[in-house]
């Protein structure tokens, strides 16, 4: 068992590299002229909306100081809005508005249209093995967040 989980474990620190090989050359833009950290928040926050901001400072790997200034930026530019949560008013949830959505969006289509291109290149055979490599990772990702939660 040990060596199965080394071998995992080598595995999963490649994950970033793949992510950047995925990702290089999009020059993802918005009529918003959001920068990376941003553009990233927005996106955790459309595929979650009503989080607390300590959740999505851990998801994207931020420092809550630094998580805390790229939300000012997008409540500044008009594309979040802090609600308190009902049960902690100290704790804030970050919600989109209507100008959020719509950036939101055309992220999301240039993304995935900037993924589509990048994967254009494979095989149709890599593409199934590719798609349930991501698929078990999902399932792997919400089975270690309920363990999590208990």
């Amino acid at each position: 068992m040990p060596d199965k989980v080394e071998a995992i474990a080598e595995l999963v620190v490649l994950l970033p590299m793949f992510m950047k090989t995925l990702l290089e050359d999009s020059s993802i833009k918005t009529t918003a002229g959001l920068n990376a950290s941003e553009k990233k928040t927005l996106m955790c926050i459309c595929k979650d909306e009503g989080v607390t901001m300590s959740e999505y400072s851990k998801r994207l790997g931020l420092a809550r100081g630094s998580f805390t200034a790229v939300a000012d930026s997008l409540e500044k530019k008009g594309l979040v809005k802090r609600v308190s949560g009902s049960d902690d008013r100290r704790k804030c949830a970050l919600i989109l508005t209507k100008k959020g959505k719509r950036v939101a969006r055309e992220i999301d289509t240039q993304f995935k249209q900037h993924i589509a291109a990048s994967l254009a290149r494979l095989s149709e055979a890599d593409l199934n093995n590719l798609r349930q490599a991501l698929e078990t990772i999902t399932a792997t990702i919400e089975k270690l967040n309920k363990r999590g939660n208990c």
